[in-house]
């Protein structure tokens, strides 16, 4: 039985590279250190009528982190160095939001904050394509200029 401890959703944890799956897994090298994640589901209690709690489930939702560029989508999300404690810039893989049993959660490294987890949870469901993206600061900016030039 796993110990019944809240995963919070925004901690960042080391997991061992081969407990995550990554795009190219048939040709990706495994790395000798450990690879962050990003925990995104949240183990409270969030429905009393939950016939079993999520604390007892022996898994998490996560997002495999990486500082490589090689298979960067429009739904990752750039985690910038010291983000959640992380030593360099990186990119929270959304494509590769997977479930990790609990125990391959080796060391609580940082949590990121609160607008990271929000962006990170809007691109999860931007790529499950339940909403539609916000246009960013610079594609308004972009809109605007475009719009004037017509005038």
């Amino acid at each position: 039985m796993v110990e019944a401890h809240r995963y919070l959703a925004g901690a960042v944890y080391y997991v061992d590279d081969d407990e995550v799956e990554l795009p190219g897994e048939s040709t990706r090298r495994l790395h000798d250190e450990r690879r962050p994640v990003v925990v995104v589901s949240d183990q409270g209690e969030v429905n009393q009528t939950n016939a079993q709690s999520p604390r007892d489930w022996p898994s998490v939702l996560v997002v495999p982190v990486s500082s490589s560029t090689s298979y960067r989508t429009r739904f990752d999300v750039k985690l910038s160095a010291g983000c959640g404690n992380l030593s360099k810039k990186a990119w929270a893989r959304i494509p590769a939001l997977q479930p990790i049993d609990k125990s391959a959660l080796k060391e609580l490294i940082g949590l990121v904050p609160m607008e990271v987890l929000e962006d990170i949870t809007a691109q999860i469901l931007n790529y499950l394509g339940l909403i539609e993206p916000e246009p960013s600061e610079e594609e308004e900016e972009g809109e605007e200029e475009e719009e004037d030039l017509a005038h």
